[in-house]
């Protein structure tokens, strides 16, 4: 008996079923996908990095070395596993030609390498170690798609040609936010091709303790060993591969906690609208002696089926979403390696999002207790106090309105060119690099007499970057990497304090902080190196702690004049209002080193995240049309609710000469002034919780304090109109009930 009931309710309302089961499968769906895409995510990193056996410890070098004092200092270390020494055969971008494609505007540090012997090992498609013939190229799988690259296309080296045998996954450097990449050539093509680049050391390190990179990194230090480049370690290069993906799920995942939240309260509005049209029922249920007991668990039976229903149809569609959003992870990270767990993981996040909802209807179902059995069969009594059901479509309408601005926000942030604040770069017209360079001092003096005397030049600064030994306030030492110049110039985004003006003041990135400690007005000791060659500590005050997510975040900035060896070299550059940026840039690039490289900044953030400012963009349209679609039944059924609730007014005005056309024009008047709410609201939520959601996001690499940079068109237009159209459209479907209403009825629902 409990079946048929069942089922005859599912098929006397059917669109309030459909609707129930809609709810329920795209919140599944959203949750589950979110889960899902984070499993794979770092399942499939971890395993990549697991069998390329990504090194723990990785200093990059230009110029002279001594192998022997390396080897020798590697004997002396116990927590060294293993240590190689590897090259990496720097070329112009300009040189690089693949098929009809130039890499002359590639911000990335593009070279040749060959396979490693011991570990850091370069992978293909199976993930399987690469061996390459002589004449070939293995490209990095980053490029496949973003240059539409094919095996057996010609990559071109200046007038030397190599064939693209396939594509690799480099552990090391797969994610588009690490600064170099490497193509993969056999130890013959190597030395055939070494005349047209310039060669650098990457100096490998693997540790028994993956832990132990913080104390091995001081002693590789105070040991004096080649250190002409950056440092990298395990966790940064962990973070930067997670980071381009990462933050597409993380929005999605918002996504779906926004869906939750509205599909909780539609279906509490649903089941509201289910008991006001069964009242009689109920009563008569009641009557004829059902318990309250068995009444619940009639209509609880029903919503456990759907929920079933739609966890089923909402997992089944996240395995769908997920082979194209999850396209890009296989092919730079490849398969997660526990593919049991990973889906184990997606249905958990399914089943927990229908658990909730269920949850919700249970507490709802209590209303059905408060029914009296004589009031319901008369046609009177409700499901307990009522409330103004207008105020939930002006909250979902702010919900939804928040849910599709928060991912614009974030692409128009990231596309920003003030952004570059946030990442510890001078906000100027153009970055020029100076790094792989056997004099990076020389070469740098050079272009700073150059800027001095181009009278385009509006301003610039100059930023030489050297690794210094510091002391902290306990004695313990540490390792800075402090920029040095004039910061007034281009000032970062401090989050306290400013910039230094005196060589006894030093800056601090948010995570050298926060590792050490220290804050405004502690002092730090540093080591710095006199025109002698001598070493003299200069005790420093911290004026300021800035937002930082270049290098690991883990930088310094001072004003420190010295003779430290710089491992690379920065210049920031305005021009003169009528200069043409580009005609500047070709010329100071064709009469420049290889090793120097000119771009816009707008043109550095793009290069660095181009392709998560594109995945965002994908995730934005995908949320404009769930948010859409999700109002869309929304104001379908609480306005068909609200026609429920005040069907007896509604009576009783036809009774007084009102037409069905004169009703639909009160409700839309009411419903435009919640409507103007809820999306006066839900802007002014984007852009205040919106920018603290998009600042947690960003502070794991090291930028926080961020404003966001709102997009107006999306903002006011695009998204309010959207709303608009979706809202009346519903709304006109809904009220085509008002012309069942009959004039008479108002007789039998006076309380």
């Amino acid at each position: 008996m409990l079946r048929r009931m069942i089922f005859n309710d599912i098929k006397s309302n059917k669109l309030i079923t459909v609707s129930t089961a809609v709810f329920m499968a795209v919140t599944a769906m959203l949750l589950g996908l979110s889960v899902f895409l984070f499993a794979t995510l770092f399942s499939s990193i971890d395993s990549l990095m697991t069998k390329a056996e990504t090194p723990h410890f990785l200093q990059m070098h230009t110029g002279e070395l001594d192998e022997d004092e390396l080897y020798t200092f590697t004997v002396g270390r116990p927590e060294v596993e293993e240590m190689q020494l590897c090259t990496f055969l720097n070329l112009e971008n300009g040189q690089i030609k693949i098929g009809d494609i130039s890499f002359d505007n590639n911000m990335q540090d593009n070279g040749l390498c060959c396979q490693s012997v011991l570990f850091d090992y370069l992978l293909d498609a199976g993930d399987n170690i690469i061996r390459v013939s002589p004449g070939d190229v293995y490209v990095p799988v980053a490029y496949k798609n973003e240059y539409g690259i094919s095996v057996g296309d010609k990559m071109f080296i200046g007038t030397e040609e190599l064939n693209v045998a396939g594509f690799m996954r480099d552990s090391q450097m797969n994610s588009m936010m690490a600064s170099s990449k490497r193509f993969l050539v056999s130890e013959y093509d190597y030395e055939r091709l070494k005349p047209l680049g310039s060669e650098e050391y990457i100096i490998e390190f693997r540790f028994r303790d993956e832990s132990d990179a913080g104390a091995f990194s001081t002693a590789y230090t105070d040991a004096g060993l080649p250190e002409n480049g950056p440092t990298i370690t395990y966790p940064l290069i962990k973070l930067m591969n997670t980071l381009s993906d990462g933050i597409m799920i993380i929005v999605i995942l918002l996504v779906a906690f926004v869906v939750l939240y509205i599909s909780v309260m539609c279906i509490r509005y649903i089941i509201l609208t289910q008991l006001e049209k069964d009242r009689r029922e109920t009563g008569m249920m009641k009557a004829i002696g059902i318990s309250r007991k068995d009444i619940r668990r009639l209509y609880m039976s029903k919503y456990l089926l759907l929920s079933v229903t739609g966890c089923i149809a909402g997992t089944a569609l996240a395995c769908v979403l997920a082979i194209p959003l999850g396209r890009n992870m296989r092919e730079l990270y490849g398969e997660a390696d526990n593919a049991v767990l990973v889906y184990a993981a997606m249905i958990a996040g399914a089943v927990l999002a229908e658990a909730v909802i269920l949850l919700s209807v249970r507490r709802v179902l209590r209303k059905t207790e408060k029914i009296s059995a004589v009031a319901a069969l008369c046609g009177r009594g409700g499901t307990g106090r009522k409330k103004n059901l207008w105020i939930p479509v002006a909250v979902i309408i702010t919900v939804s309105v928040f849910m599709m601005m928060v991912p614009d926000s974030m692409k128009k942030t990231l596309s920003d060119p003030g952004f570059v604040r946030y990442m510890g770069i001078g906000n100027s017209q153009i970055r020029i690099d100076v790094r792989q360079t056997k004099d990076i001092g020389s070469s740098t003096d050079d272009l700073a007499v150059r800027m001095e005397n181009d009278i385009r030049v509006s301003k610039y600064s100059v930023m030489r970057t050297g690794s210094y030994k510091a002391y902290l306030p306990d004695g313990s030492s540490y390792n800075l990497t402090i920029e040095n110049g004039d910061h007034s110039i281009f000032p970062v985004n401090y989050m306290e304090g400013t910039y230094p003006v005196n060589e006894n003041e030093i800056a601090f990135s948010i995570l050298n902080s926060e590792e050490t400690g220290l804050g405004v007005g502690d002092t730090v000791t540093v080591t710095k190196t006199n025109a002698d060659g001598k070493t003299e500590p200069v005790t420093c005050v911290i004026c300021g702690i800035y937002s930082d997510i270049t290098n690991g975040g883990k930088t310094a900035k001072g004003y420190i004049k010295d003779e430290t060896p710089s491992i690379w070299s920065v210049m920031y550059v305005s021009l003169e209002n009528g200069v043409t940026p580009d005609i500047w840039i070709s010329e100071y690039s064709s009469g420049s080193e290889e090793s120097i490289k000119i771009a816009e900044i707008s043109e550095y953030v793009n290069g660095m995240y181009g392709q998560t400012i594109s995945k965002i963009g994908n995730a934005s349209v995908m949320t404009k049309a769930v948010a859409c679609a999700v109002i869309l039944v929304v104001i379908l059924l609480l306005m068909r609710l609200v026609i429920w609730r005040e069907r007896g007014e509604s009576s009783l005005k036809k009774a007084l000469g009102l037409t069905a056309s004169d009703i639909r024009a009160d409700y839309l008047k009411k419903l435009g002034v919640y409507l103007l709410a809820g999306l006066v609201l839900g802007i002014l939520s984007g852009m205040l919780i919106g920018q603290r959601f998009a600042g947690g996001l960003l502070s794991f690499m090291g930028a926080k304090g961020l404003e966001f940079t709102i997009d107006p068109i999306s903002t006011f237009i695009v998204v309010p109109v959207l709303m608009i159209l979706t809202v009346f459209a519903a709304a006109f479907v809904s009220l085509k009930e008002i012309k069942k209403i009959k004039a008479f009825e108002c007789l039998n629902t006076r309380e």
